[in-house]
């Protein structure tokens, strides 16, 4: 955070003005600041026009800013999920097949879902990429067995946010699994043949 204090310093506006720069960019509603005050500097910086519009120097400030918190974003993601996310993702969808599944559902949802997902999910589980994509391939191959039937899309396997608002991951009990080396041969059930 102490970064964007230092670009807003450089750049000679107030944390109050770039807010309200920020607020008229996206047409909302400032609260907790004077906004004339703080509107009657900005006119006098030229960041603004009579009519309340944007000047190009206010657009490079707020971008600057945006800028920051993407490259900060990008950072964690890194941090969290590996270098090679984005690339570990496209290895996880090709796993699924390229079909609907017998709910009506496409196997493979969006990428822009599934890397939301996937954020959740290395922030909440200690699991590395070659322990997911092993899960992962054993969960289609023990599905493919079954025609697919009640088997999840690649988004929900990894997370489905629960009636209560909680979050469950049957992603991670594959891992938990594939960690604890449990036999996940389902061939040696008790069959009883009815007739």
């Amino acid at each position: 955070m102490e970064e964007v204090f230092t670009i807003l310093l450089k750049r000679g506006i107030t944390p109050n003005q770039h807010y309200m720069l920020h607020c008229l960019r996206h047409s909302v509603q400032t609260t907790g600041i004077n906004p004339y005050a703080e509107g009657r500097e900005l006119k006098f910086k030229g960041l603004v026009n009579d009519k309340w519009e944007l000047s190009e120097k206010a657009i490079e400030i707020l971008d600057e800013v945006d800028d920051f918190f993407a490259i900060k974003k990008e950072q964690t993601l890194i941090t969290v999920a590996g270098a090679d996310f984005k690339e570990n993702i496209v290895k996880y969808l090709n796993l699924f097949p390229k079909r609907k599944l017998p709910s009506g559902k496409l196997a493979r949802s969006d990428k822009k879902n599934i890397e939301s997902n996937f954020k959740w999910f290395f922030k909440t589980f200690d699991y590395d990429w070659e322990t997911v994509l092993t899960a992962t391939a054993h969960y289609v191959d023990e599905y493919e067995k079954k025609n697919y039937l009640y088997m999840q899309t690649s988004q929900y396997f990894i997370s489905k946010t629960q009636p209560d608002k909680s979050k469950m991951s049957e992603l991670a009990n594959y891992c938990a699994m594939i960690i604890e080396g449990t036999d996940m041969n389902d061939d040696d059930h008790f069959k009883e043949k009815v007739v």
